[in-house]
């Protein structure tokens, strides 16, 4: 029962972040099959440009959503190869100063609700992202994001 639940607020969660991204006509992949079977969250622009060898790796994105990220952040890492920094979105209010520097250590940016700052270590405040600056990330990176959320 427990478990159900879990998989339902993580399926909620993406379904909220792609209709942030429907909305502002953003292109994008949930949970496409990639390499080794992998299903990563979400790819920017798609999948069809991260399949495609000759499409620049510095203009894909990674975004993996999970609702809480205690070991499960770790998950991610493995995912989308081409893509070696990874973005996280989280709900988690406030995760260790340890953990945080692992995620650091693997390449992984934690995207968090704007008003979950203050449950964050103070020397990590500046290194987190709210999900406007990841969408202007993803303008600046992949381009063609329309100017209304800028």
């Amino acid at each position: 029962m427990v478990n159900t639940r879990k998989s339902r607020a993580g399926h909620s969660l993406e379904n909220h972040l792609s209709a942030t991204f429907d909305k502002f006509n953003i292109p994008y992949s949930c949970n496409p099959v990639i390499e080794g079977k992998k299903k990563p969250d979400f790819i920017f622009p798609g999948v069809d440009s991260y399949n495609d060898e000759s499409y620049p790796a510095e203009k894909l994105v990674f975004l993996g959503a999970k609702t809480t990220c205690k070991d499960r952040w770790r998950q991610v890492i493995t995912e989308a190869d081409r893509i070696p920094e990874k973005h996280l979105f989280t709900l988690q209010e406030g995760i260790s100063e340890y953990q945080l520097d692992e995620m650091e250590e693997a390449k992984v940016l934690l995207v968090i609700p704007d008003s979950y700052r203050d449950c964050y270590p103070k020397n990590y405040k500046d290194t987190l992202i709210n999900l406007n600056s990841f969408l202007e990330f993803l303008n600046d990176t992949v381009g063609n994001i329309p100017a209304q959320i800028r």
